[in-house]
């Protein structure tokens, strides 16, 4: 299976494409527990809201055809044990997803601890992790 070369400051770090789409398909899961909704509706809302894509189409796309000219799509591969520049680009762009999330589940009421648990991680452990 052939993976993926992602640059991040300046490093070229490598991840299979999937890999990544477990990662997706997780993160959709939790999003529906989270909000009581479908998983096709959470598959859309990760989509749009953690990625900025168009659709769920357009992400599983640009994860097969290797697009990662938007840096969110990165945060296909945050997990637990993820390195840490991961958990800092998820916290440089945390207000955004939250913003993002508002508009497209209003009433939602999703804060950083949600969006966080979104990716397995607890929200101590998110913190511990930016503070280094």
């Amino acid at each position: 299976m052939r993976g993926l070369a992602l640059p991040f400051f300046g490093v070229l770090m490598s991840f299979n494409k999937e890999d990544l789409l477990v990662n997706i398909k997780r993160q959709a899961k939790r999003l529906s527990k989270l909000l009581t909704i479908p998983l096709g509706q959470a598959q859309e809302g990760a989509a749009i809201c953690l990625y900025g894509c168009d659709s769920y189409s357009d992400l599983l796309v640009k994860i097969k055809a290797e697009s990662f000219d938007n840096p969110l799509i990165a945060l296909s591969a945050l997990s637990p044990n993820s390195e840490i520049f991961l958990v800092k680009i998820l916290a440089s762009h945390l207000d955004s997803i939250i913003g993002n999330f508002e508009k497209k589940f209003p009433g939602s009421n999703i804060n950083e601890e949600m969006v966080v648990s979104l990716f397995g991680l607890s929200f101590s452990e998110f913190k511990l992790k930016i503070s280094t």
